[in-house]
């Protein structure tokens, strides 16, 4: 959409990327890049890009978790949250606003970073004990997500709140593994 400044001035700004998806058999996805502040403006139109979250991978265990897509406001981009890990995906799309959750599957049990520092919080590793199998939670903006224990999937990061709209609503958690 379009956000049109009618005077300079200064705005508050809340911008969310898109969480990632996660993995088969694997790690949650990790929530969108949170930004938040201010931001000097002009009198002019803003380009304003929601991002997707990313699609979700099916029952295969080679299908791909995807990352999320970019949220963009002016000068303030959000990055995409990392995907989680799945059980044997080749592509690593696990780093982003907040790291994927790593899967229980032996090469693929580290948590995904979060990339760019300052947007969110890695994932949780994975295990691959037998019968214990679980993935790694995704971050999300207010914490890390947790490492699988005793076969159970990790939760996902928590949220942080914001007024922004008059209410108090937390955003950006990460997805269970």
């Amino acid at each position: 959409g379009t956000f049109t400044a009618e005077s300079s001035g200064t705005v508050s700004y809340l911008v969310v990327a898109g969480g990632g998806s996660g993995g088969t058999n694997g790690g949650g996805g990790g929530a969108g890049g949170y930004r938040t502040g201010t931001l000097a403006v002009t009198a002019q139109a803003y380009s304003i890009t929601v991002g997707d979250g990313g699609a979700g991978a099916s029952g295969s265990y080679t299908n791909t978790s995807e990352a999320g897509d970019n949220s963009v406001f002016s000068s303030i981009t959000s990055t995409g949250g990392g995907g989680g890990k799945g059980h044997t995906q080749s592509a690593d799309t696990s780093t982003g606003g907040s790291g994927g959750g790593g899967s229980w599957s032996t090469s693929r049990t580290s948590a995904g970073s979060a990339s760019p520092a300052g947007q969110g919080n890695a994932g949780g590793t994975g295990g691959d004990s037998h019968p214990n199998h679980g993935g790694g939670g995704g971050g999300g903006a207010g914490a890390a997500g947790s490492a699988r224990s005793s076969g159970t999937g990790g939760a996902g990061g928590v949220g942080l709140a914001s007024s922004i709209t008059g209410a108090s609503v937390t955003r950006a958690g990460g997805g269970g593994g």
